[in-house]
């Protein structure tokens, strides 16, 4: 599993034969979705295409299913039970009940879950569903549904209020936070924009629906020079302890908030040289 979380690439699970091409996108985490990017007709056959993938290909794959509420969506568990898969993300994940189920069928097993938050409810109990198991390695912004749901705009000021309440959640429980992607794949600064955006509002990632776009998310989370200079002062004066009590770096009080903030900020400089 990568170091640090930047992106994550959903690919059709009843399109196979863009499964490798995700891979080598240099996304983070690849995602075969099996539920909206899936006709009814297909899910069967891309449940299964997903399995074939996954006998074969282990490395950050993380597979979204359908609603656990749903007959798809606990056969498509079960079925992923068998091949362990590093994530599965619960698509409109809305309570705790979800978490306790798919804990439960993957108890057995070493992968973690990804609680797409896309409904009210599911925003309402997001802090519980965050601590609900150390299975939880990240909540997701699930921006295209939840502006239907709540009838506002899709685009990041009408949205920024729920975003704000994900971002609490998300630190309180210290799990990763993932937006939702940019669907403008033409439109490299808005995605660069936003994603520079939510990067400040306290999202680790930023999902993808185009190879095109990983690089630019890349970029976005990417620290500057002066961050990652600040960053190594930090840390050679800590000798790299995360509680070393209080030093002063250039005139400025440093604990043990600032200590963590600059080890994330080493972690995303480390990503960045790995994909260039």
């Amino acid at each position: 599993m990568p170091d640090v979380i930047r992106s994550l690439l959903f690919v059709p699970g009843s399109k196979p034969e863009r499964f490798v091409k995700a891979q080598n996108s240099g996304v983070d985490i690849t995602c075969i979705d099996l539920e909206d990017a899936v006709l009814p007709t297909d899910k069967d056959a891309a449940r299964q295409a997903a399995i074939d993938y996954l006998n074969v290909e282990h490395s950050d794959i993380c597979v979204r299913i359908n609603p656990i509420g749903t007959a798809l969506g606990l056969a498509d568990l079960k079925a992923l039970a068998a091949v362990n898969p590093a994530y599965i993300m619960l698509a409109k994940c809305d309570s705790v009940d979800d978490i306790k189920i798919a804990s439960e069928v993957l108890a057995l097993c070493n992968t973690q879950l990804i609680a797409l938050i896309e409904t009210p409810r599911g925003l309402a109990n997001a802090n519980d569903i965050a601590l609900a198991s150390n299975k939880v390695k990240a909540l997701m912004f699930g921006g295209a549904d939840m502006s239907a749901e709540l009838r506002c705009d899709f685009d990041y000021e009408a949205l920024l209020f729920v975003r704000s309440q994900l971002v609490l959640a998300a630190a309180n429980a210290k799990v990763d936070l993932i937006d939702v992607p940019y669907i403008n794949i033409k439109d490299e600064a808005g995605l660069i924009s936003e994603t520079k955006k939510v990067k400040a509002l306290g999202y680790t990632a930023k999902a993808a629906i185009h190879p095109n776009q990983i690089d630019l998310i890349h970029q976005a989370f990417a620290p500057t020079k002066a961050q990652i200079d600040y960053a190594n002062a930090v840390m050679v004066a800590v000798d790299g302890k995360d509680d070393a009590g209080v030093v002063v770096i250039n005139g400025r009080m440093v604990d043990r908030p600032i200590i963590l903030a600059s080890k994330r900020i080493l972690q995303l400089a480390d990503a960045a040289k790995k994909t260039h």
